[in-house]
Order: C-alpha cells, then sequence, then structure tokens
C-alpha cells in the first residue's frame, strides 16, 4: 500500500502540492500562545516534510514561476495606493523610517553573512526569514539561476538552501518580533502602559470609547417622535437642521406623518403639532440634544419604513483627498454618515478630524436615495461582485514580466529587473491606477487572495517539497548560526528603526509601535501589539511601512545574491 502511494505521488507531483498546501494551511491555523505560523510558513514546513517522506519528487520550475509572478503581481496591486499615497504628505515619515529600516536590515544580513561565510543561499535564506518577507525567497530564487557558471546541482543547493535559512529564521523571527514589539518595546520608549497610550491618542484623534460602552454608542439611529407643542413648531427642517448644527450637532429629517398621511420632507416644511417626525443622527448628537424639544418618542413602523443603504466608497474626489472627513463630508456629502474607513487594507480608528488620502475605502450609510445621490462624486461604489477583470490582471503581469526581460552586464554578470520584479512593478502601478480610477480592472477579494497568498503557498510549497531531501542535513549544519544570526537580522533593525522615531521625529509609541511592525512586514507583530494596546491606534503607523516594507526587501532578494556571489 505505502509503496503505491509513494509510486503514484512521485509519478504525478501534482498531488504532493496540493498535499503540502492542505497539510500547510492546517498547520498555519494552529496557535501557540496566540501567535500562529501562517498559512505560507505553515506550507513551507508541510512541503519540506512531503519532500522528505517522498523523495524523487520533480516538479517542473515553470509552474513554480508561474506561481511566484502571480503572487508577486497581487502583491503589488494590493500595496500600490498606500506605496504612492506614502511618498508624499503626512506620509513621509514613515516613509523615511520604513527605508532605513530596510537598509540597515540588508546591512546587517551582509556583514553577518559575510562573517559566518555564508554563500548567496544562506544569505538570502538568512534574510528572508529574519526580514520575515517570504517574497525574498522567489527573487533570490531567479537571481540565483542567473548567476554565471552555476551547475544545475549548485543551483538546486543554493535554493534548498534559502528555503532551510528561511524556515529557521522565519520560525524564531516570528515570535521574537511579536514578542518583543508587544512586550518589551514599549517599555523601552518609555511606555508604562501601552493601552492608557493608546487610549490617550483616541482621546486627541476623538475617537476614543467610552468604558464599557460598545461600538454600538457611535452607530447611526433613527428614531421618531410625536410633536406636541415647544419650540420645533411652526419651524421649518432646514432652520431646524441648520440650529442643531450650530450647536455642534448633525440631525436629519426624513419623513413625517401627518394625520395619516407619510409624506417627505423638505428643507421648507414646516413642523405643526401632532406631527410624527423621523430623525437620523449619531447617537452622541440625538442624545446631546433636548428630548423634551420633539415631544415622545413613538414606535412607527411605517414611518421608518424606508430604505437605508450601506455602501463602501473607494475616494477618487480630488475635492475630498487631503480635507479632514468631518468639514468634506459635510460640505459634498451631508446627508451621509460615515461609519468605517479602511487604508490599505486595514480598518483604522478615525473621527472627523481624520485626513481623507485617495484610495481610502470609506463606508457610509444613509437614505439609498440620499446615497445614490453623491457616491459618484465621492469616488467608485465598491460593492460587492465576484467577478474578475482578467484583462487588467493579464495585461499587468505580462507588461510586468516583459519590462523584466531586459538585463545589463555589470562585472561580467547579466542584471535586469527579472520577470517576477517587473510583475511586481506592474502590480504597484496597475494597483495604483485601480485606486485613482476605479471604473475599470475589478479585482476582488477572493481572486485577489487566489493569486497572492494562494500563488505564494504553492510557490513555497514546492519550494519545500524540493529542499526536502537537503533540509536535515542542512539545520545540522547551519542550524544554530543560523538561529542566532536569525533573531539579529530581525531585532537589531526593529530597534534602529523605533528609537529614531522616538528621538528624531518625536512620534507616538502606538504608533511608533505600527511603523516598526510595518516596515518588517510582520503581520503578526501587529496583531500582538494592537491586542496589548487594546486598540487599532498603532495600525495608524502600519499601513505605509508596509507597502513600501514589501517592495523594498523583496528587491533585496536578488541584491543578497549579486552581493555574495
Amino acid at each position: 500500500m505505502w509503496n503505491w502511494l509513494e509510486d503514484s505521488i512521485v509519478a504525478h507531483p501534482e498531488i504532493s502540492i496540493f498535499l503540502a498546501l492542505g497539510l500547510g494551511f492546517f498547520v498555519g491555523k494552529l496557535k501557540i500562545k496566540g501567535i500562529a505560523l501562517g498559512p505560507v510558513t505553515g506550507t513551507l514546513l508541510a512541503g519540506v516534510l512531503v519532500g522528505i517522506v517522498f523523495s524523487g519528487i520533480d516538479i517542473p520550475d515553470l509552474v513554480k514561476t508561474v506561481a511566484f509572478v502571480a503572487f508577486l503581481f497581487a502583491l503589488g496591486y494590493n500595496v500600490g495606493p498606500q506605496f504612492f499615497a506614502g511618498l508624499k504628505g503626512d506620509g513621509l515619515k514613515q516613509v523615511l523610517l520604513a527605508v532605513i529600516n530596510c537598509v540597515v536590515g540588508l546591512g546587517i544580513v551582509i556583514v553577518l553573512a559575510k562573517a559566518l561565510g555564508y554563500g548567496p543561499g544562506w544569505g538570502a535564506g538568512l534574510l528572508a526569514g529574519g526580514l520575515t518577507q517570504s517574497a525574498v525567497i522567489g527573487v533570490a530564487d531567479s537571481a540565483i539561476s542567473a548567476l554565471p557558471g552555476l551547475s544545475a546541482d549548485d543551483v538546486k543547493e543554493m535554493e534548498s538552501q534559502v528555503a532551510v535559512g528561511y524556515a529557521v529564521c522565519y520560525l524564531f523571527g516570528t515570535a521574537a518580533a511579536a514578542f518583543f514589539l508587544s512586550t518589551l518595546a514599549p517599555r523601552m520608549l518609555g511606555s508604562k502602559d501601552l493601552a492608557a497610550d493608546a487610549h490617550e491618542m483616541e482621546k486627541r484623534l476623538g475617537v476614543a470609547k467610552e468604558p464599557g460602552i460598545g461600538p454600538a454608542y457611535y452607530s447611526v439611529v433613527r428614531r421618531s417622535y410625536r410633536v406636541t407643542g415647544g419650540s420645533v413648531v411652526g419651524r421649518t427642517v432646514g432652520d431646524l437642521e441648520r440650529r442643531a448644527e450650530d450647536l455642534g450637532h448633525r440631525i436629519m429629517f426624513h419623513d413625517l406623518r401627518r394625520g395619516t398621511t407619510v409624506q417627505k420632507v423638505r428643507p421648507a416644511t414646516v413642523i405643526e403639532a401632532g406631527d410624527v417626525v423621523t430623525l437620523a443622527a449619531r447617537r452622541p448628537d440625538l442624545v446631546a440634544l433636548s428630548v423634551d424639544q420633539w415631544g415622545e418618542e413613538v414606535d412607527d413602523e411605517e414611518l421608518l419604513d424606508y430604505q437605508v443603504e450601506t455602501l463602501a466608497i473607494v475616494i477618487t474626489s480630488k475635492k475630498l483627498a487631503g480635507q479632514k472627513i468631518g468639514p468634506a463630508f459635510a460640505e459634498h456629502a451631508p446627508r451621509l454618515f460615515v461609519t468605517k474607513v479602511v487604508r490599505g487594507g486595514q480598518e483604522i480608528p478615525w473621527s472627523d478630524d481624520t485626513v481623507i488620502h485617495g484610495g481610502d475605502e470609506i463606508t457610509v450609510q444613509g437614505g439609498k436615495e440620499e446615497v445614490e445621490a453623491v457616491v459618484g462624486d465621492l469616488g467608485y461604489p465598491n460593492r460587492a461582485s465576484d467577478a474578475t477583470d482578467m484583462s487588467y490582471v493579464g495585461i499587468g503581469i505580462v507588461l510586468g514580466a516583459l519590462i523584466g526581460v531586459p538585463t545589463i552586464a555589470v562585472a561580467g554578470a547579466d542584471i535586469g529587473l527579472t520577470t517576477s520584479g517587473g510583475a511586481l512593478i506592474m502590480g504597484l502601478v496597475f494597483g495604483w491606477l485601480r485606486a485613482k480610477s476605479p471604473t475599470f480592472g475589478q479585482f476582488p477579494p477572493a481572486a485577489n487572495w487566489m493569486l497572492s497568498t494562494g500563488g505564494l503557498c504553492m510557490f513555497v510549497g514546492i519550494v519545500g517539497i524540493m529542499a526536502g531531501p537537503d533540509f536535515v542535513s542542512g539545520v545540522k549544519s547551519e542550524g544554530l548560526s543560523l538561529v542566532f544570526a536569525g533573531l539579529v537580522v530581525t531585532l537589531l533593525p526593529m530597534l534602529v528603526t523605533m528609537f529614531l522615531g522616538k528621538w528624531l521625529f518625536k512620534i507616538p509609541v502606538p504608533v511608533n509601535l505600527g511603523i516598526t511592525a510595518g516596515a518588517n512586514t510582520t503581520t503578526a507583530s501587529i496583531g500582538a501589539i494592537t491586542d496589548t494596546a487594546k486598540s487599532q491606534v498603532p495600525v495608524l503607523g502600519y499601513t505605509i511601512p508596509y507597502a513600501i516594507g514589501n517592495v523594498l526587501l523583496t528587491i533585496w532578494g536578488a541584491v543578497i545574491v549579486a552581493v555574495l556571489a
């Protein structure tokens, strides 16, 4: 039975790929003290195990290359808007810190690799795992294949070293980074209580929540009241809304019942005694105004039975970009309420003073007619759709691969972007173009995930399968030095980045930690930081450095091979 299974998997290598993916995603979900390996590392380890158990599997390089090129395009597409947005405005400090972090990381890897006698294979593995950037594996493999004078066996050995080095350093580096940034780093930056610091920032930003009060406290509410008298009788709807706004509160009338008839209200509609009116407002605004002036609250299902739309809008309007949310929406969409802001794929804390970036996804709520009337002036409605514009994605990958083909001779070696580097660059451009004008290039989350996470996991799974036979011997020969070097590579750039953020730029501790996690592209760390902070404030520093770090660290895969060759 075993012989039949082994022969079948060796004869049909596609089975081994899906076996590695299935085992890898299962292993990646397992958590130890709240930290999970994730699907990429899990798949790499599963691939190594499959390669050890079923030796002799041969998978064509084309399969691995296609998966990796697709991943890099999707990666660039995802971070493109934040990458370009970070090159201007208030993101420049974060960009500078991210660049410094990446350069310091590369320098440390080069010094340690030379000191330990590592060649391109071990050096690239140290870089990929120590700086927790999986994309380095593919770029380094491509660069190694292009080195002159190497035999096929030499290339295979170095590629195995990349995989082994990554696996060892990543395991320790991810755990160390998450623990360090969430536990030790706040104290080193002078924070005695990260949660208290984050809550204080929330207050300054105007997004603090009262203790024990859940998010519903800030939700948009709609109420109906029977007007029995008082100051509202005889006044127009427009006058009442303006009076509330002068007091610092927003309320909106929608419908009213007069007698037995439900009718729409207009700014000139005069409120009469006995009318039942519908008000929409944020809960604190409605509570702040005297309820007595409206009369008794009544349950009028028919009156409240109007269509309310909640819609995510990708901001493309130049009129909104750079403005604060409160004034911008008061001018351009006064009948809508903002309920959520997503930037670079991460939900961020926001207030009326939060500055809007082009490409932000802002979720609004209001009457359906009111939403549809202004959505075109704000940006592009990001309505759920399963359709992918494959012409856009395909053309982007083709153009990227083509610009990566040309090379120039440097010191006797042909140096170029490679097809993978070109795909990353065009992914950045195409993602940015999509954010600027999202009327084309639909790339829904499920399809994007399939190319990004799915493509990378398939790639590292194949790498693990091919490296499996040499994994044990590699760990035995370089294991201890790799662990030590990997921890230095992981932690030293973080120390440099966070202390520069403190001393040079005076960045608050919660945001500083987010910047450091983003520049090192450690997703496990930002989760640990926000858990410790009991706040999403650190994410404000994460998105732009994460975009910069993804790009630079990926490019370093080719640089480290060239330096150590």
